[in-house]
């Protein structure tokens, strides 16, 4: 179907109020919701938070006009199922004699998807959908993919230098990007439910792995340490509180020092180990469970090899430095990498982000 100038405006809109839930809403999608007549915006909404009024309500509810007759915009199916915390929105759309609703993506989700497409139509209203589908599809990713496979969207965020190098030499700290790529790191932390690192990267660089360059919230921060070597007195540990901290640990590891982390209010999963060494689909599935619909992996090298080789990524973000580091230490092994393309490239100052995912 081809859409009118107006429609793309408007759904465009709706990506734009999306956006607004980042953060807030997890596991639920992004939804932005516009209602348009006589060729005027007369509501608009956003999903805000977990729990609260959807999008549509918000929209129907911000209008002070007469919504009889009007158009409604979505970038998501509207739900149509009571199986959650708020009432479905299909029902208030038809009974306030909307005539025509216009959809990006049609809701994945097995109580949805294209059942709320069908209530509407049997009502009597006109629905179109697919308008802006791969745009709308990049807003919900993280809800797409959790939706589908029960696991988060993986990025993997890796800082180089142009000769493939994160560090100059083992078990050293080795600043690589300037300002602009720091800031964006503390950007996507915020968008994303949690970040990863290992035991290693705690010991080497003592990160805080929070928010601080831009405003935003912090996400839970996970360790996959295999036998629980963690110091006490790291930066990440010292600041659980408020911030919340996860370790993913083997089921041989020494019980009084679980107890002592977790009386500083540290949640540990533990899990079966071959040496010492996790599983990381073991590991995704208990986010799953755990409802973290995105995860940012953050290092060191043996994760970086490890999710890499696993294939379990949806991206890489390569924030690449000018800087040549010569002798090093590499950012991954290649052996079992899968063919990747380039999905966007921008500059971050001196520095260049290059964004990769699977070729197909």
């Amino acid at each position: 179907m081809k859409f009118s100038t107006q429609d793309l405006t408007y759904i465009k809109r709706c990506f734009e109020l999306a956006d607004k839930g980042r953060g807030f809403v997890s596991p639920n999608p992004f939804v932005g919701t516009v209602i348009v007549k006589d060729g005027s915006i007369i509501g608009e909404g956003w999903h805000k938070n977990f729990g609260g009024a959807h999008a549509e309500v918000i929209a129907v509810e911000s209008s002070n006009e007469e919504i009889k007759g009007a158009t409604l915009y979505c970038n998501l199916e509207p739900c149509c199922h009571f199986n959650k915390q708020t009432p479905p929105c299909v029902p208030l759309i038809i009974s306030k004699e909307i005539s025509r609703v216009v959809i990006s993506n049609l809701d994945p989700n097995p109580n949805v998807n294209g059942n709320g497409v069908k209530q509407l139509r049997k009502a009597g209203i006109r629905v179109d959908t697919g308008i802006l589908e791969d745009e709308g599809k990049e807003v919900n990713k993280f809800y797409f993919k959790y939706v589908i496979e029960k696991v988060p969207y993986i990025t993997i965020k890796i800082a180089q230098s142009i000769d493939g190098k994160i560090s100059a030499d083992k078990d050293v700290q080795t600043w690589l990007t300037g300002e602009d790529s720091v800031k964006y790191v503390h950007q996507l932390r915020d968008r994303y439910d949690a970040v990863l690192v290992g035991a290693n990267t705690i010991k080497v660089d003592d990160p805080r792995l929070t928010v601080r360059e831009v405003k935003g919230r912090d996400p839970i921060r996970i360790i996959i340490d295999g036998d629980l070597s963690v110091s006490p007195d790291s930066n990440i540990i010292k600041l659980t509180g408020d911030e919340k901290t996860w370790i993913f640990t083997s089921e041989n590891s020494h019980q009084e020092k679980i107890e002592q982390f977790e009386k500083l209010g540290i949640k540990i999963f533990q899990l079966p180990a071959d040496k010492k060494k996790l599983d990381l689909d073991g590991i995704l599935k208990e986010l799953g469970k755990e409802s973290i619909t995105s995860l940012l992996v953050e290092g060191g090298r043996q994760i970086f090899s490890q999710f890499i080789s696993q294939e379990l990524f949806d991206e890489i973000v390569i924030l690449q430095s000018p800087k040549i580091l010569g002798k090093g230490i590499s950012a991954f092994e290649t052996n079992g990498i899968k063919k990747l393309k380039i999905k966007k490239t921008e500059r971050l100052g001196e520095d260049l982000k290059i964004v990769l995912v699977d070729r197909q």
